[in-house]
C-alpha cells in the first residue's frame, strides 16, 4: 500500500505556512526561508513521497509559561515534519468540516475550514471578536434566553485522546492515506503518553476542532442552545432551564466519551443582563470606550491578530498603555490574555517611553519573554541601538530563574541575540556556552555565533557534524555560512550523505548558493505574520 499527497495539498500548505509561520509559539524555523523560495522544488520532490513508508520525526518538547506559577508544554517539529502534516490535514479538511455542525450556525464557530487566495486554510470571518459578535446578536434575537454559562475545558490540547482522535478520523475519512499518516504521525510527537496534540501548530487546530465535532453534536442533538471557540463554550438557557443541568450533561459527555474536564476555575454563570453588558463592553469601538474598557475591547479585536483601524490606533496611543502593563504585572495573578495584548497594543502604537520602561523592568518582564522580544524588535527598528546597555541583563536572566528553569524562556531570549536586537561580547557568548546544553539553546548558539562570524566553532565542530543533534543540524549549517565561499562549500558537499531526507539535499544546495544571505535571512522567514 502506497499514498502520496496530491500537489494541491502540499502547495497549499507551503502557502499557508510561509505566510503565517510554522508555530505561534516558538520562533519560526529559520528554514520556511529555504521553503518559500525553492517552494515549487520542494512540492516536485514531496509529492512523490510515499507516506506509508516514510517515518516521521519527532518534534521539540519545552515547557513554557502558562501563568504566574503555571506551565505547559509545548511543540515544534522540523520543516519538512510541518509541511507534511498540515498537507495531509489539509487533505481531509473537507471531509472534517463535513462532520461538524453547519458553518451557518454558531455552535462550532472556531477554525472552519475554507480555502482562499491569501494562503490562510480558516474562514476569515470566524476570528475571537466575530464569535462574541455572534453571541451579542444571538443573546439580543432571543429574549427568552434568561442565563449564559461560560466554562472551558481543562488543559484541552494536552489532554486531548489520541484513542478517539483514531476513531474519529477513521470515521471521516476510512481507509484514507492521509488520516494513517496523521495518526502515525501524532504517536510519533506524543510517543510517551496516549493522549495530547502538539501545540502551536496550524494542523492541531483543526484536528483538535475535530476531536470536539461529537460534543459539538451531543449538544445540538439535545437541543442545548450553545456555541463554542476552541475550549470555550457558552450554554444559552432559557427560562426555567437549570444550570447545573446543562453543565451536567457537557461534563459527562466529555468526560465519558473524550476523557476530558470542564475548568471549575473558568465557569461562570450570567444573568442575561450581566452577559449582555460584559459582550457589548468586548465588542465595542476602542476610540468610544473609555480606558479601562478599551483595552477589553482591545482583548477582542486583537485575538488574532486583526488589526485595529486608524481612529483605534489614535485611541490606543493616547492611552497609558505602560502604566497598564505595570498595573497588570504587578498582581499577584496574571492576566496573560490582557497581558499580552498590552504588549500587541505597545507594538502598534511604538512609544518611546516603552524603550527605557524595558530597560529598567527587564527582570521582571523575562516570564513574557516572546511578548517583550517582539515589542522590542519594533522599537529597536524604530531608534537603532536602543537596547545596546541591556547584554550583561539579558545574559544574566538567560542563566537565572525563572528562564534557566523554563526552556521556552530562553529560547526566546536568545532570539535577542540572533534578530541582532541586543549585541553580544564574546565574553557573553562564552557565559552562555558553558551553561547552555539543551538541544534547543544550542540551534540558538550556532545562529548567534553565525551572527558573530565565529569561523574558528564552525571550524572546530564541522568535522563532527554527524553527532550534532537532528534539531541542530539545520541552525549549524546556517551558522557556519560565516565561512569563506569555497570552505563552506566543502563542507556543504561532505555532509550531503547525512541528509538523505526528502528536500534534505535540496536545502544543502540552497544554502551554497544562498551563503552571502543566509544570516539576513534569519529575519525574514515568513512573509508577514510575526510569531
Amino acid at each position: 500500500m502506497a499514498y502520496r499527497l496530491p500537489t494541491f495539498a502540499l502547495q497549499t500548505s507551503i502557502r499557508h505556512l510561509c505566510r503565517y509561520g510554522d508555530t505561534d509559539v516558538f520562533p519560526h524555523l529559520p528554514e520556511l526561508a529555504f521553503v518559500r523560495e525553492e517552494a515549487e522544488s520542494v512540492v516536485d520532490e514531496l509529492v512523490a513521497l510515499d507516506l506509508d513508508t516514510f517515518d516521521p520525526g519527532t518534534a521539540v518538547e519545552a515547557l513554557g509559561p502558562k501563568s504566574r506559577y503555571g506551565f505547559r508544554i509545548v511543540h515544534q517539529l522540523p520543516y519538512l515534519d510541518t509541511i507534511l502534516l498540515l498537507a495531509a490535514v489539509i487533505e481531509l479538511g473537507p471531509r472534517i468540516e463535513s462532520h461538524r455542525p453547519s458553518q451557518n450556525n454558531i455552535e462550532a464557530f472556531s477554525y472552519r475550514y475554507a480555502l482562499n487566495d491569501k494562503g490562510s486554510i480558516f474562514r476569515g470571518d470566524r476570528t475571537f471578536k466575530e464569535w462574541l459578535q455572534a453571541q451579542l446578536q444571538y443573546v439580543q434575537g432571543n429574549p427568552g434566553i434568561e442565563h449564559v454559562i461560560a466554562t472551558d475545558i481543562s488543559d484541552f490540547y494536552a489532554r486531548v485522546n489520541f484513542h478517539r482522535l483514531e476513531n474519529l478520523l477513521d470515521e471521516v475519512a476510512p481507509g484514507h492515506g492521509a488520516a494513517r499518516y496523521i495518526k502515525k504521525h501524532i504517536k510519533v510527537i506524543r510517543a510517551k503518553q496516549s493522549f495530547g496534540l502538539p501545540v502551536g501548530g496550524t494542523a492541531a487546530r483543526l484536528l483538535a476542532e475535530l476531536a470536539l465535532s461529537d460534543t459539538d453534536n451531543a449538544l445540538e442533538r439535545d437541543g442545548r442552545s450553545a456555541t463554542r471557540f476552541v475550549d470555550d463554550f457558552r450554554i444559552f438557557l432559557a427560562a426555567g432551564e437549570d444550570p447545573y443541568d446543562a453543565l451536567a450533561f457537557i461534563a459527562e459527555q466529555l468526560a465519558i466519551n473524550e476523557g476530558l474536564s470542564l475548568n471549575v476555575a473558568k465557569t461562570e454563570v450570567y444573568s442575561r443582563a450581566e452577559f449582555l453588558a460584559r459582550v457589548k463592553r468586548q465588542t465595542a469601538d476602542i476610540s468610544d470606550e473609555a480606558e479601562g474598557a478599551a483595552i477589553e475591547a482591545l482583548t477582542s479585536d486583537l485575538y488574532f491578530d486583526d488589526e485595529p483601524d486608524e481612529d483605534d490606533v489614535e485611541k490606543l496611543k493616547s492611552m497609558n498603555l505602560i502604566g497598564y502593563l505595570r498595573e497588570e504585572v504587578a498582581k499577584a495573578s496574571f492576566d496573560m490574555g490582557r497581558i499580552k495584548v498590552i504588549f500587541r497594543a505597545l507594538k502598534i502604537t511604538k512609544p518611546p517611553e516603552a524603550i527605557q520602561y524595558i530597560i529598567d523592568s527587564f527582570s521582571t518582564l523575562v516570564v513574557f519573554s516572546k511578548e517583550v522580544t517582539l515589542l522590542m524588535q519594533e522599537l529597536e527598528a524604530e531608534e537603532f541601538s536602543c537596547f545596546d546597555e541591556l547584554s550583561d541583563t539579558v545574559v544574566k536572566a538567560i542563566l537565572s530563574p525563572p528562564a534557566s528553569s523554563i526552556q521556552l524562556m530562553r529560547t526566546w531570549l536568545l532570539e535577542l541575540f540572533v534578530r541582532r536586537i541586543v549585541p553580544l561580547a564574546p565574553s557573553h557568548l562564552k557565559a552562555l556556552d558553558g551553561s547552555l546544553s539543551t538541544s534547543l539553546d544550542r540551534r540558538q548558539l550556532h545562529l548567534i555565533r553565525g551572527r558573530l562570524g565565529d569561523k574558528n566553532h564552525f571550524r572546530k565542530y564541522k568535522t563532527a557534524f554527524g553527532q550534532i543533534t537532528p534539531i541542530e543540524q539545520p541552525c549549524f549549517i546556517w551558522g557556519a555560512s560565516c565561512l569563506p565561499k569555497d570552505e563552506y562549500e566543502t563542507f556543504v558537499q561532505g555532509i550531503k550523505p547525512m541528509f538523505p531526507m526528502p528536500t534534505g539535499a535540496l536545502f544543502l544546495k540552497w544554502a551554497a548558493k544562498q551563503r552571502e544571505k543566509l544570516i539576513s535571512k534569519l529575519e525574514s522567514s515568513v512573509d508577514e505574520h510575526q510569531e
